[in-house]
């Protein structure tokens, strides 16, 4: 059998954004281009037990599915934005409309009777490609770039008068973050501002048929994750910050007059947080049916799906991978993307707790490649007992022999390794190293309080990470102990940063897109100062020792690991400058070092970064740790 490789990503079918009429679906297929320059993005159907392409303009990712239509838009040049509506049984779609200005995106559908687009647009009054001016928070954002003056909008489009009616248009510095739709409502998440933008948005109900928008719930006072109606009555899926700070699940609330009333109690996630890099477009992640809401959400370290009732929480339906999105066709029948363990993403049926493939996107990818199981290593964990995590054997393994291996720490700190295939690394092992990885205390799947690091970044998180180092090392005497190495993004960054200024365990590091220092993270972060403030207990103005305290940077005088940094210089969640720090103190004290920054790249790089830059990212760390970690 072959090796995974790094270019096999090339090969990787991504899928996302199900939606379901009856007994047919559609789902938006995502796979790189040849040229690494980005990617396809198609819809396709499932009909009288047939999938097929739907769609061939390659940008077909955002849509909206009413009867037996699909609407969605495309760009024609700079200008005009084309909306078009393709039946499913059709080969071509038919243009609707002509919109003159650009950048128009089909969200959602009301009840068969509208479409719901955004567009954003600039509020600036003059523009210059030599300069740029900066007057908001935040000004800048992963993934979209510098947003000072930027404001999203929502349109209705009225599909029996084809007419177009802007939403919140008396209001020019209103900006959309969220809208949700219940039975025939609108509900949107959204704030006006001039200087800085509150962190969780205000919530308005809007009549589509007139563009009445009522306010049920004033800015700052929760973050919405869904809203929903279940008999007559409209509930939100909502933190709001008051038990475990930002990272906080969601629980169950009562929209009413006087706003939020607790209706069900629940301490997990709202949504799949398992980390991966195989998933490039989005999923969907609740459904309503029958006056039932189902939504996603991770347990210790697989997903399921959930339902609520209106009073109760129940679980409904079990992976022991990741679940992508999931459509209901009837009370025990759903349509669902998902990787189960050892897997890539598939199309399936379940029905009556049977499940049924229906896709195979991604057996090509996968064909006559070594991919290895995950075998389980318990430890215990310094506060929360017996905790496991996984070890991915190398390619070829023999008894006896000694082999280099990899530690790989997710990022978050609230995200979660599962046993889905997970690309990075099945390459390591395949190129011949023991790959191991856990989710230590400030994982999501366990419960807001296993979750809550708070104050504690670098302190029962580390002590987590080295006993399952440790328990590893037991289970596996064929890891040879002077050739380890670890790499980590983000979180995992901070945590690979944070382990070589503590230990000199570790051989050779690769730290991605990573957090050094807290005090200038406060000021450079696009979620800072909120998650800062949040996360770390402090702030520079009034315990700048404690936010020094937990910075990596702090004990660079220990560092003696030779250490590749990654960084992306669109990166404005974990900026580069983070990964400058640390790689600029490390080759002032003499340590080994290597710095490779993206250009045009942003904190999703190895998740959904160009193809070219993912499969360099990946050849680079794979050449360090074989310099350092080889024979």
């Amino acid at each position: 059998m072959e090796a995974v490789k790094a270019e096999d990503l090339y090969q990787v079918v991504s899928l996302g954004n199900l939606q379901a009429n009856g007994q047919r679906a559609v789902l938006a297929r995502n796979q790189a281009k040849a040229d690494g320059e980005g990617y396809w993005n198609w819809l396709d159907v499932f009909e009288n037990g047939e999938l097929k392409r739907l769609t061939t303009l390659g940008q077909e990712k955002s849509y909206a599915l009413v009867n037996n239509s699909v609407y969605y838009t495309a760009q024609e040049g700079k200008g005009n934005c084309l909306l078009y509506k393709q039946e499913l049984d059709q080969a071509s779609p038919a243009k609707v409309a002509a919109f003159k200005e650009a950048g128009y995106q089909v969200i959602n559908s009301v009840a068969g009777h509208y479409l719901l687009l955004s567009r954003r647009v600039d509020l600036a009054e003059k523009k210059s490609t030599d300069y740029q001016v900066l007057d908001e928070l935040p000004y800048y954002f992963n993934c979209q770039g510098y947003i000072n003056k930027l404001r999203d909008r929502l349109y209705v489009w009225d599909l029996a008068e084809e007419k177009l009616t802007e939403l919140f248009k008396d209001d020019p510095n209103f900006t959309v973050m969220e809208t949700f739709v219940a039975k025939e409502k609108v509900y949107v998440v959204g704030v006006s501002y001039q200087t800085r933008r509150p962190f969780d948005g205000a919530v308005y109900e809007v009549d589509p048929s007139t563009g009445d928008a009522k306010l049920l719930l004033p800015a700052g006072k929760a973050e919405v994750s869904a809203i929903f109606a279940l008999n007559n009555q409209v509930y939100c899926f909502a933190n709001t910050h008051k038990k475990t700070g930002l990272n906080e699940n969601p629980e169950f609330y009562r929209l009413t007059e006087d706003g939020l009333e607790l209706a069900a109690n629940f301490d997990n996630s709202g949504q799949s947080a398992i980390a991966g890099d195989c998933g490039v477009i989005g999923g969907n992640a609740f459904d309503v049916y029958g006056d039932k809401f189902y939504f996603v959400t991770t347990i210790v370290d697989h997903d399921e799906i959930y339902v609520f009732d209106g009073q109760e929480v129940k679980p409904f339906f079990a992976t022991d991978g990741i679940i992508k999105g999931f459509r209901l066709t009837g009370e025990n029948e759903f349509f669902l993307e998902a990787a189960f363990a050892n897997e890539l993403l598939e199309f399936y049926l379940v029905k009556n707790g049977q499940v049924k493939k229906l896709s195979s996107y991604n057996n090509q990818a996968l064909a006559g490649k070594y991919v290895a199981k995950v075998n389980e290593v318990e430890y215990e964990s310094v506060e929360d007992g017996i905790q496991h995590g996984w070890v991915l054997l190398p390619k070829d393994y023999q008894a006896g022999k000694k082999y280099p291996a990899i530690l790989d720490v997710h990022g978050g700190p609230r995200a979660t390794y599962s046993k889905a295939f997970f690309h990075e690394m099945q390459v390591w092992a395949g190129a011949g190293y023991f790959v191991f990885f856990c989710n230590i205390h400030g994982s999501n799947g366990q419960g807001n309080q296993y979750g809550d690091l708070r104050g504690r970044y670098g302190t029962v998180d580390y002590e987590d990470l080295m006993k399952f180092t440790d328990a590893v090392l037991a289970a596996y005497p064929d890891i040879d102990q002077t050739r380890l190495g670890i790499t980590g993004g983000s979180y995992g960054g901070f945590m690979t940063n944070w382990v070589i200024g503590h230990t000199d365990r570790f051989k050779a590091a690769a730290s991605q897109r990573s957090i050094s220092n807290w005090l200038s993270f406060e000021h450079m972060s696009d979620i800072a100062p909120e998650f800062c403030v949040d996360q770390v207990g402090a702030s520079e103005d009034d315990n700048p020792e404690k936010v020094w305290l937990h910075s990596p940077l702090k004990y660079v005088k220990n560092v003696k690991t030779p250490t590749l940094f990654l960084n992306s210089d669109e990166d404005y969640r974990c900026p580069v400058e983070e990964g400058m720090q640390m790689f600029h103190a490390l080759m002032s004290h003499g340590v080994e070092s290597r710095m490779v920054v993206f250009h045009g790249e942003n904190h999703e790089l190895s998740r959904s970064g160009r193809p070219k830059n993912r499969l360099s990212r990946l050849q680079e760390i794979q050449t360090w740790f074989d310099r350092h970690l080889g024979e």
